[in-house]
């Protein structure tokens, strides 16, 4: 009797339950570093990309909007809004191209920079803007535009962009 259960013990051809259950849980382990692994570098990567976008984008817009602003005549309407009012109110400084006024304006969550030479959206995803003209220190006055942008993992960016007009 003692033989024959020597030589069952004696016989292990494969692995034991304990083996198999050990393996499946580290290989369960491995593969959960790896998803989590993946997935944080693609979330990181969708992020990196709202901020490249966002930059992109302001850049643009305050390069414009300054320019633009510069060249601002005294009678613009822009110049007698003292109070901060959202930037669907359009912001008009007052010269023409292309035969109609240039304005600023958000629509459908777009920055737009509109004039008689077509509209050209400056900013996506903006989700707040508000714009005033006030007199900085020196007595100049300036137009301040504070732009929220959301990216699409949710990000928010402020910025404000400021324009100095000469003549005014």
């Amino acid at each position: 009797m003692i033989r024959r259960i020597r030589a069952f013990q004696a016989d292990t051809r494969g692995a034991s339950l304990t083996e198999v259950l050990v393996g499946t849980v580290i290989g369960a382990m491995v593969m959960s570093v790896i998803v989590s692994t993946i997935f944080t570098t693609n979330d990181l990567r969708q992020r990196a990309d709202d901020r490249s976008q966002f930059a992109a984008d302001l850049s643009i817009a305050s390069l414009s909007f300054d320019r633009d602003g510069l060249m601002a005549t005294a009678g613009a309407p822009a110049a007698s809004q003292a109070s901060s009012t959202s930037c669907a109110t359009a912001i008009d400084l007052g010269f023409n191209e292309g035969g109609s006024s240039v304005r600023y304006q958000t629509a459908s969550g777009n920055l737009m920079r509109i004039s008689g030479a077509g509209t050209r959206t400056l900013v996506r995803n903006v989700s707040g803007c508000t714009w005033q003209s006030i007199q900085i220190g020196s007595g100049r006055s300036t137009i301040l535009v504070t732009l929220t942008v959301t990216g699409t993992s949710g990000e928010t960016l402020s910025q404000i962009l400021r324009a100095a007009p000469r003549m005014w």
